[in-house]
């Protein structure tokens, strides 16, 4: 299904009423991001392979990025109870962009896969640091109707940023 039958499909019948909420699309990704990480860091791949399971962990977390600020982390910014949270959330995603920026220039092989082992490190903090803090708190807060409208954002999104290898978690694979 191309994105736009998609999108079409998300706003249509009985699956739009019964719409999974955002945080259950979030933890979704997470499982796909946890799967490359544990591809990077194991020590019976090849380095081309391990390279190749962190560009695509690149491309999950870049889409997955955009389509968390556009969905919950923009909205939260502007509300008192998640508005540290929401800033916290987005600074570390520039991190992310910047590291990852760093690992690309990197020519030498071992400095390169010793940053994508410690970036992994780096991310599943983030990682636990949302499901342990930002979404119970959410989750709570937010009525039904804002947590599945938010997950057709997140949707939304995932499907405009997502290259083909990136299609996972959320979007399925």
């Amino acid at each position: 299904m191309n994105s736009t039958k998609t999108l079409k499909f998300l706003e249509e019948g009985d699956f739009a009423q019964n719409f999974p909420e955002v945080v259950s699309f979030l933890l979704k990704d997470h499982e796909a991001m946890r799967d490359l990480m544990d591809k990077v860091n194991s020590s019976r791949l090849v380095p081309s392979v391990i390279f190749k399971h962190f560009k695509n962990l690149e491309a999950l977390v870049k889409s997955h990025m955009a389509a968390e600020e556009a969905a919950l982390v923009n909205p939260l910014k502007h509300h008192p109870k998640f508005k540290d949270e929401a800033l916290e959330s987005y600074e570390e995603h520039r991190i992310h962009e910047h590291i990852f920026f760093g690992i690309r220039k990197l020519k030498a092989k071992d400095r390169k896969l010793a940053q994508m082992k410690i970036y992994c490190e780096m991310l599943e903090h983030h990682l636990k640091e949302e499901e342990h803090d930002l979404f119970p708190q959410y989750k709570a807060y937010f009525a039904r109707s804002s947590k599945r409208k938010a997950g057709k954002k997140f949707i939304r999104v995932r499907l405009k940023t997502a290259k083909p290898k990136s299609r996972i978690g959320a979007l399925g694979r």
